[in-house]
């Protein structure tokens, strides 16, 4: 039953996000979606896709989101949204999973068993660390680097704006002083989902949306982060994570093995190093989005 109602909540919410009459509705559904899906990744025992739903895809999209919303010149109108293309696609869509679950499998390779064999030659016990830096190195290599052009173009839209950004600051007391206890707990929860994430549930980017987070929040209680989004830092510390990333590839190839082939006596090392420099690059490159956001637009009501 509960699986059910998983199911038919987010079937409405996404079809609420498709037909919402106003972006804020939109918004506030599309992070429904995303913290339901997390407790869906729950169900599905899948605790690291869970915590990066819930942080990335529910809790900094939804603040970057709610955040675009007051940079808009005029207020949304509404429309009539045709459903006609969202059903066809979806139907598209059931037609190819119901084709793959009747597709007759002769024989079956278990990669559970495969990864459980081989994972000891990583160094790390978690499953999903040792196939995300070991086993598949080279997609998590490309999906960071896709993170950095992503922002990268993002900045340089950005730019193109004569406008200054935001000077973003919520000015509430009751914020400040919550972030004397909140900031160090958050630093701590960050810095302890990195390191579990060699036997447990975490890893780099799940401790990346944690640390942006508590940046994002600094920056609204009024702290200056100007440094972290500008200048030789931010541009350094954008780049060190995926070079880092390279150059321990270049350096495994240097002693013996392939690209991305960590030597066996010191793989653990090797990948504990990699997500150490990438949570913190990962953290800044999601916080230069939020920070880098142009000043409100006021609205032009005819």
């Amino acid at each position: 039953m509960i699986d059910w109602l998983l199911v038919g909540g987010l079937l409405l919410l996404a079809i609420g996000v498709l037909v919402a009459r106003q972006l804020y509705q939109a918004v506030v559904m599309f992070i429904a979606f995303g913290l339901l899906m997390a407790l869906v990744w729950i169900r599905m025992e899948a605790p690291d896709l869970a915590l990066a739903e819930a942080a990335i895809g529910a809790g900094l999209t939804g603040v970057l989101l709610l955040d675009a919303l007051g940079h808009l010149r005029e207020p949304h109108r509404p429309s009539n949204p045709s459903l006609a293309l969202p059903l066809v696609m979806t139907g598209l869509l059931c037609l190819c999973l119901l084709a793959a679950l009747l597709y007759p499998v002769t024989e079956r390779e278990s990669l559970i068993e495969q990864v459980a064999t081989s994972l000891p030659a990583t160094g790390v016990e978690h499953p999903i660390t040792g196939v995300l830096l070991a086993f598949r190195a080279y997609d998590t290599l490309l999906e960071v680097a896709v993170v950095l052009v992503a922002v990268v173009v993002g900045l340089a839209l950005r730019m193109s704006h004569e406008d200054q950004p935001a000077a973003s600051q919520a000015h509430s007391p009751l914020l400040s002083g919550m972030l004397a206890w909140l900031a160090p707990v958050m630093l701590l929860v960050g810095s302890y989902l990195l390191w579990i994430g060699s036997y447990r549930s975490g890893g780099a980017f799940q401790s990346a949306a944690v640390l942006a987070a508590l940046l994002v929040l600094l920056k609204l209680a009024g702290f200056s982060l100007q440094r972290l989004s500008s200048g030789w830092v931010f541009r350094l510390g954008a780049v060190v994570g995926l070079g880092f990333f390279i150059a321990a590839g270049w350096l495994a190839q240097g002693l013996g093995g392939q690209f991305l082939e960590w030597p066996t006596a010191v793989s653990g090392a090797f990948i504990l190093s990699i997500e150490l420099v990438l949570s913190g690059s990962l953290a800044l490159l999601l916080y230069s989005l939020f920070e880098a956001s142009p000043a409100p637009l006021p609205l032009q009501v005819s």
